[in-house]
């Protein structure tokens, strides 16, 4: 079992004060009260339900070695450590307690908020196809080597992270890709973290409902770039920062970028640049203009967008010493993740993907792919997570209503709000661009998959937009098992049967 005399692992911090007789042997790291264990320092982190604080008895009566506290906490009559910053504290104390794991291998961090999970598929396919041990920590889940974990998180917390990032460096991993959510730079959960490079995808408007601001938003991704130059691996001077030159963020996060800068696009200038785009019937086509040479590449992904993650997997690739031939037969040969852009094939005579598009922009590049596809109609079924960034609503429904040609709106994770009144918010934007007889509410997701299934006739496209991967619907009361995937091959099948 790891362990750490609590003094040691105090050393991480320059200002704390330890009050009543905090001392011993830490044996982990706890910010959930329910599981602390014998030994433990337990943080008062500050949360939906309250203020930290309030658990740090229930801890110290579980065993913790200690409570990690604000410095503004009434808590007294127990061992507690006071901080300037509970989360921040977290972070740099598991850094040190799982021994700085992220020192012994290359740190692949991608930020952004679409692309982040194909992109860092990508990557990780361009190191392994090499031979080299990798890890892969983002949305669909975990793989540690060859073990494949469920995710607890896009970024878990910091000791999470730690503790898998210990994992990797036992088993010599010498490249690990994660992606790296806004949530996590904000919360300090990938402080300590040593990055070789940062990768950003595109910054459009999203979690609102936690950043508050667009500028907030941008400031938190920002942050990947500007934290760069802990030291790592990578065999150059410096960290790098790959940068999206055709987003609209790209000339502020760069100037805020602590490492060098190698651009990719297709519009703007690039170092990494993708020219003569066209799709074709097995993916995408496009000449790569680099500053190591030119290639043709096919990607089997639809949609311009996969071309920019399969950009942005380059520029990390001939960066880590790739030849942009090597590179090219990888990503000729990859298949996409699940949930993302994903055919559902069950013998229909229409095509239905499922895609995990759940932003205005996410989901308007998946219905412009989906055009790329057929002749026919789009039958759009989409919905709008509760507890979360409700300004996003109204563009979700113009966004559907404008390219689609039937857009079909439902639940998608209600959580704690009312299911209907999330929908009323989504419809003005429907009626923006849709009459009545172009825009359908069906509250159930079954029976709305099951409507655009329906209505779906040969050479149409049926596009399932907001789950992707996810297995499951949360509402208030419950948690029921759910799979765009397998809901649409059910229903698919059912009406086969029923010709």
């Amino acid at each position: 079992m790891r362990s750490m005399p609590l003094p040691v692992l105090l050393e991480s911090l320059v200002v704390k004060d330890v009050e009543g007789g905090a001392a011993g042997e830490v044996t982990g790291l706890a910010y959930h009260s329910s599981r602390v264990q014998p030994g433990n320092l337990f943080f008062s982190l500050a949360g939906r339900q309250g203020e930290g604080w309030r658990y740090a008895r229930e801890a110290v009566e579980r065993g913790a070695r200690a409570v990690v506290v604000d410095q503004n906490c009434p808590v007294e009559g127990m061992p507690i450590i006071r901080v300037p910053n509970v989360r921040l504290a977290l972070a740099l104390m598991a850094d040190r307690f799982f021994g700085y794991p992220s020192s012994r291998f290359k740190l692949i961090g991608v930020t952004g908020t679409n692309g982040k999970t194909t992109t860092t598929h990508m990557i990780d396919a361009l190191f392994r196809e090499r031979g080299e041990v990798t890890g892969l920590l983002g949305t669909v889940g975990y793989r540690i080597g060859e073990e494949k974990l469920p995710p607890l998180a896009t970024t878990p917390e910091a000791p999470d992270l730690q503790e898998l990032l210990s994992r990797l460096a036992q088993i010599k991993a010498t490249c690990v890709t994660m992606e790296v959510s806004s949530h996590a730079l904000e919360q300090h959960r990938v402080t300590g973290c040593r990055f070789d490079v940062a990768v950003l995808t595109n910054i459009t408007g999203e979690h609102l409902d936690f950043h508050q601001t667009f500028e907030a938003y941008r400031d938190a991704k920002t942050r990947l770039f500007a934290r760069l130059g802990w030291g790592g691996t990578l065999k150059t001077n410096a960290p790098l920062a790959i940068l999206n030159a055709d987003d609209p963020c790209f000339e502020y996060v760069a100037r805020w970028s602590a490492g060098q800068i190698i651009t990719y696009g297709i519009f703007n200038r690039a170092d990494v640049r993708a020219v003569e785009v066209r799709p074709v019937a097995e993916g995408m086509v496009f000449n790569v203009e680099s500053f190591t040479g030119k290639l043709e590449m096919v990607i089997p992904l639809k949609g311009r967008f996969n071309v920019y993650n399969a950009l942005a997997a380059t520029a990390v690739g001939l960066a880590g010493g790739l030849s942009l031939e090597e590179i090219g037969r990888t990503l000729s040969r990859f298949q996409g993740v699940p949930g993302r852009f994903e055919t559902v094939e069950a013998g229909q005579d229409y095509t239905v993907i499922v895609d995990y598009a759940h932003t205005p922009d996410g989901l308007e590049n998946v219905i412009k792919a989906a055009r790329d596809l057929t002749s026919g109609r789009i039958i759009t079924v989409f919905g709008c997570g509760g507890e979360r960034d409700r300004s996003k609503r109204a563009l979700m429904g113009e966004t559907a209503g404008r390219l689609s040609d039937l857009a079909i709106v439902t639940d998608d994770n209600p959580r704690g709000e009312d299911p209907l009144q999330i929908i009323q918010e989504v419809v003005p934007g429907l009626q923006r661009f849709r009459p009545a007889e172009g825009y359908r509410i069906i509250t159930d997701r079954r029976e709305a998959i099951k409507a655009a299934l329906e209505e779906a006739g040969p050479g149409d496209l049926v596009l399932i937009a907001g789950k992707g991967h996810e297995s499951e619907q949360i509402y208030r009361d419950r948690v029921i098992p759910f799979s765009d995937r397998q809901v649409a091959r059910e229903l698919i099948l059912a009406k086969l049967r029923g010709r």
